[in-house]
C-alpha cells in the first residue's frame, strides 16, 4: 500500500469516510471502486478544509460533507468510465449534483463547492500519476486494500 502523509485533515477523511461504503459484496472490490473511495476523501477533505466553516453555518456537518462526498464520487463513477472509454474529452461536475444533494445553499456557494471538487479532483489525478496502484488502468482488478484489517 501507498504511504500517505497523514494530514489533519486526511485522519478526519479516514475516520469519517470508510472503505466498506464502496463495497456490498465481494466482487466490489475492485481497484475501481478503490479509487471512488480515495476520490471521496479528496472530496471530503478539499470541502472541509476550505468550505467547512461555510457549511457549517447551512447546518451542514462533518458527516454530511462526508455522505456528500461519498455519494459524488459513486456518481462519478460512470463519468471516469466514459472519460477512460474516450466517449467524453473532459470530466466536469455539475452543480445540478450539489444543488440535488444540498438544496439550501446559495449559487456563490454551490460554484465555490464546485471549485473545491474540481480542485480536489485534480489533485487526486496528480496523485494517481505516481501511485502504483494503478486504480484506473487496472479497474477490474481485485483490490487488496479494501482486505486490510485496519480499514
Amino acid at each position: 500500500m501507498v504511504l500517505t502523509i497523514m494530514t489533519k485533515e486526511y485522519k478526519s477523511a479516514i475516520s469519517i469516510v470508510k472503505p466498506s461504503a464502496f463495497v456490498r459484496r465481494e466482487s466490489d472490490k475492485t481497484k475501481l471502486n478503490w479509487f471512488c473511495y480515495e476520490m471521496s476523501m479528496a472530496f471530503y477533505e478539499e470541502m472541509n478544509e476550505n468550505l467547512g466553516k461555510s457549511l457549517k453555518k447551512y447546518r451542514i456537518s462533518d458527516k454530511d460533507i462526508a455522505d456528500f462526498s461519498i455519494y459524488l464520487s459513486k456518481r462519478m463513477k460512470d463519468i471516469i468510465l466514459k472519460k477512460l472509454s474516450g466517449r467524453i474529452d473532459k470530466v466536469y461536475f455539475s452543480c445540478e449534483l450539489v444543488e440535488s444533494y444540498f438544496p439550501k445553499l446559495n449559487d456563490r456557494l454551490v460554484n465555490k463547492l464546485l471549485d473545491v471538487i474540481s480542485k480536489a479532483w485534480y489533485k487526486q489525478l496528480d496523485f494517481c500519476a505516481v501511485c502504483p496502484t494503478r486504480c484506473i488502468t487496472e479497474k477490474d482488478v481485485y483490490c487488496t486494500m479494501f482486505d486490510e484489517k485496519n480499514l
